[in-house]
């Protein structure tokens, strides 16, 4: 266990103890500082506990403020705790390969990000420096993050993203693989006849309900006009309407209606199923089918998610080579 002496003062600070890898909530209404110290080192820099708990102050307040139980509370700090020290970790260590390769951020690059954030968000200096003072954050400690925001991906793309080349083969290849995704889209145009029941309609009046589905059913088998029958029979609000329901894509069908009404062609209707609603009769009025869409026309879209794909994986596999090759140090 690791004990920590606590200064209580009037700043809005989250106090925290750490109790092995353990975090702990301590009373939120008292307003507390901590004493910092060492909790890491990662080759020749360090990360303290204040930087931790800085960096885990939005969250925390935020699991303070809600309703789970105590345990279900540190149960989430302390992934939290872990989760945030290794991402502060692989920040150092990203930051360490940017110096070694001499990547840099010049104060023109971090004006223009700024001054960019400010007109999206229609804000004035003083409206960003107000807002910055609110988080506890200075303009100067704000510059130094938004530098850090574009020095990694300068990193990255140095280190990896140069590195990946997407081909016309590997292309064509996932096109190939994937039918799924590039197959036109099946829509239905449906109407529907529904005798309305709940799970609270007693089972003598679903019986009655039932009987009296399979009976127009028998009705639309001999030939009868479905619309006819809908504006004569069903009790769903587009009755008058002849039952329509309009055009749907085939996936957002529940799979009992797309089973139902898949093996049909235009102009035939359902079994009598069982829905929600009550027991229903559809209809397939139309069935639309759209062509399958050309290589051409999705290549684009391919090379980009190949790309992303490729570069998330070497990402982490470089991220670990980088750890393997360096001295780390936890000490919590």
């Amino acid at each position: 266990m690791v004990n920590m002496i606590i200064k209580t003062k009037n700043l809005v600070l989250v106090a925290i103890t750490l109790f092995s890898t353990s975090l702990f909530v301590i009373d939120t209404s008292v307003r507390a500082e901590l004493i910092d110290r060492i909790i890491a080192t990662v080759n020749n820099d360090i990360i303290t506990l204040v930087e931790l708990n800085n960096a885990l102050r939005p969250y925390v307040e935020k699991v303070d403020a809600s309703d789970y139980t105590p345990q279900k509370k540190r149960d989430i700090l302390t992934k939290l705790t872990g989760d945030m020290l290794s991402r502060m970790i692989e920040r150092k260590l990203t930051d360490q390969e940017a110096k070694r390769i001499k990547i840099t951020v010049s104060d023109k690059e971090v004006d223009s990000a700024i001054e960019g954030l400010k007109q999206s968000q229609l804000m004035s200096q003083d409206d960003l420096e107000k807002a910055l003072k609110d988080d506890g954050l200075t303009f100067a400690e704000y510059r130094e993050k938004i530098r850090e925001e574009i020095l990694r991906p300068k990193l990255i793309n140095y280190s990896i993203k140069s590195k990946v080349i997407i081909t016309d083969s590997d292309i064509k290849a996932y096109y190939e693989n994937h039918p799924e995704e590039f197959a036109g889209k099946q829509k239905y145009y449906l109407r529907n006849i529904l005798l309305a029941s709940e799970d609270s309609t007693p089972d003598i009046a679903k019986k009655e309900q039932k009987k009296l589905a399979d009976e127009i059913k028998m009705r639309l088998d001999a030939g009868e006009d479905f619309k006819t029958l809908a504006r004569s029979e069903s009790q769903a609000p587009n009755a008058s309407e002849g039952g329509d329901l309009g055009l749907f894509e085939r996936e957002t069908l529940s799979d009992r209606i797309r089973k139902a009404i898949e093996p049909l062609k235009a102009g035939e209707h359902t079994d009598v199923i069982l829905t929600d609603q009550g027991y229903q009769i559809f209809y397939v009025q139309e069935i639309q089918n759209q062509t399958l869409t050309s290589l051409d026309e999705v290549s684009e879209s391919i090379s980009k998610k190949l790309y992303d794909n490729i570069v998330e994986i070497k990402f982490r596999e470089w991220l670990d080579a980088l750890k393997e090759k360096s001295h780390i140090k936890i000490m919590l």
